[in-house]
């Protein structure tokens, strides 16, 4: 009796210790998701807001390259209608209708009428130069009168384009623009069109068409892409999306006509992308780190099928809102999640059930590899600021504004956009330093980069290229702007007052302008706004020049 109950006691004690051992590995195992789970949310919370913070800025310099694509395309059409032959040619022809003629005697009577012979000409060369596809001239009804392909096997001329929205936009005094597959080549492209007037009639209407593959410099990163008001993607870095419409998209609204007609196809596939389904257990942290705290921009966390990736998704409409871009960078931090969990969890979960001392000793581990890593990148973000920026005054260092000069040469070079670069001295500043000592030379020198940020665009650059020279920036501005900003820059050093004791000490300053041309590097640059800079101060200083100054005393014979 006795041993049978000493053997009840023992299996009751076996049960409740196995019971607290199980419910102790139960809730160490909970403990080490937990902490798994803490852990990888700190981290790729941080590495995804990284990723964020890198695909908002992409996002904003590719919607910036297409809006400013977009206005210079734009004023193509524009110029062209102000050319006085081609408003002639068009009141010529608009003055005897053409839609009541057979297609063949439209087209043969045109290309034979000897008044529209320069203006295909003109417009060929028009094509060539602004590196168009297309470039036509019709009628207010619609008839093409004059094209860049006059002299094809199969032109434009005497076929009838009245019947698009961009065309009938222009008839109507406005800027027209429309994604459309073109009805002659079946090419998809961007149509821009303007109207053409003479003594205040409408005569007709500019058109230039510009292909999708002169634009690939738009989607150039991750998996972009960019779509019509109607939601169909007209412009894709992955090329099987060409052609999709994204979910939702206006186009199913239309009429199976209507998508005939704007698309040359009446059914369209929706692109394979979706919202991206976060794996169970994902810490709320990681979950909420997706959106602006702020609501400023629209970021999604999306995923392409059938491989699934994660990719940071943000939409953003052009300045005239007639295309979508939507930009996509890949997010690899949370392919690597589910992995990194069970990983933290089996670590931690072992350190816990091996001793607490252990975990101690983690948990120390990574507050110390933490702040480390804080203190490295706090070290290398101030290294950073002393090598890009001149302790003195804060304005670029040499190198570093070098090296912006030669990437706005690029940019210059593949855009097109007018660029200046304006060349400063200040005057008799070795007078100041030994009158005044080298203390408020430093004191004037660091004043007139402050004059520079008072009066000049807040993305406008300025740098120190060494002593008193400064060397500005200004992207986007002509020769006429750039010497307004130089002078407006010269008047505020001219009148600015440094105390001293009591007395005021005044500087002026010397410039030189020279407007970036093709084919021009960085150092030829700079040499022609150096020259000006010299006539500047050969003039008597506290003046501005510019690099055509120098070529009118050239052709002068001075």
């Amino acid at each position: 009796m006795a041993n049978a109950l000493f053997n009840r006691h023992r299996t009751a004690s076996a049960l409740v210790g196995g019971l607290v051992i199980l419910v102790c590995v139960l809730i160490a195992w909970g403990l080490a998701r937990f902490a798994a789970d803490q852990l990888v949310a700190n981290r790729s919370a941080r590495l995804l807001f990284e990723e964020r913070s890198v695909a908002t800025r992409l996002a904003h310099g590719t919607v910036h390259t297409v809006n400013q694509d977009l206005m210079l395309i734009r004023g193509i059409p524009q110029v062209l209608a102000q050319i006085e032959q081609i408003q002639d040619a068009a009141g010529s022809i608009a003055a005897h209708p053409l839609t009541e003629m057979p297609h063949d005697k439209v087209r043969q009577t045109l290309l034979t009428n000897p008044a529209l012979k320069p203006v295909n000409e003109l417009l060929r060369a028009a094509q060539l130069y602004f590196g168009a596809d297309l470039v036509w001239l019709g009628t207010p009804d619609g008839v093409t009168v004059a094209s860049s392909d006059a002299y094809t096997t199969n032109p434009l001329i005497g076929d009838n384009y009245g019947d698009r929205g961009y065309f009938n936009t222009a008839v109507l005094g406005g800027a027209g623009q429309q994604y459309v597959i073109g009805r002659k080549t079946g090419l998809p492209g961007i149509y821009f069109t303007a109207p053409v007037y003479r003594d205040g009639l409408l005569v007709g209407v500019m058109v230039v068409k510009l292909g999708l593959r002169r634009l690939a410099h738009w989607v150039d990163s991750g998996a972009s892409f960019v779509t019509d008001t109607n939601g169909v993607i007209v412009l894709a870095n992955d090329p099987t999306f060409t052609g999709l419409a994204v979910p939702g998209a206006e186009v199913f609204k239309l009429t199976r006509a209507e998508r005939r007609h704007l698309y040359q196809q009446e059914d369209f596939t929706v692109v394979p992308i979706e919202d991206y389904d976060l794996a169970p257990g994902t810490p709320a942290l990681l979950q909420n780190s997706i959106d602006d705290e702020e609501g400023d921009h629209n970021t999604r966390l999306v995923r392409v099928r059938p491989d699934n990736q994660p990719y940071l998704l943000e939409t953003e409409p052009s300045a005239d809102s007639e295309l979508v871009i939507y930009t996509m960078n890949e997010a690899p931090t949370l392919g690597s999640l589910s992995i990194e969990r069970r990983r933290y969890a089996a670590l931690v979960f072992a350190l816990l059930l091996s001793s607490a001392g252990a975990l101690w000793l983690l948990v120390r581990y990574l507050r110390r590899e933490k702040l480390q890593l804080t203190d490295t990148l706090a070290k290398n973000a101030a290294l950073e600021h002393e090598v890009k920026y001149d302790a003195l005054t804060g304005a670029l260092s040499r190198g570093h504004f070098l090296k912006r000069l030669r990437a706005e040469v690029a940019q210059a070079d593949s855009t097109e956009v007018p660029t200046c670069v304006i060349l400063v001295d200040l005057d008799h500043f070795k007078q100041i330093n030994d009158t005044w000592g080298h203390a408020l030379g430093d004191t004037v020198l660091a004043t007139f980069v402050r004059l520079c940020h008072d009066s000049l665009r807040e993305d406008d650059i300025c740098g120190r290229l060494g002593g008193e020279e400064f060397a500005i920036i200004l992207s986007g501005a002509t020769e006429a702007r750039a010497l307004e900003a130089a002078e407006r820059l010269r008047e505020a050093a001219r009148t600015a007052r440094i105390n001293v004791d009591g007395r005021q000490v005044q500087f002026t300053i010397s410039a030189g302008v020279a407007q970036w041309h093709a084919g021009d590097d960085d150092n030829a640059w700079l040499r022609r706004a150096d020259a000006a800079l010299y006539l500047a101060k050969s003039r008597g200083r506290d003046c501005c020049a510019r690099e055509s100054d120098l070529r009118v005393l050239t052709r002068g014979g001075s």
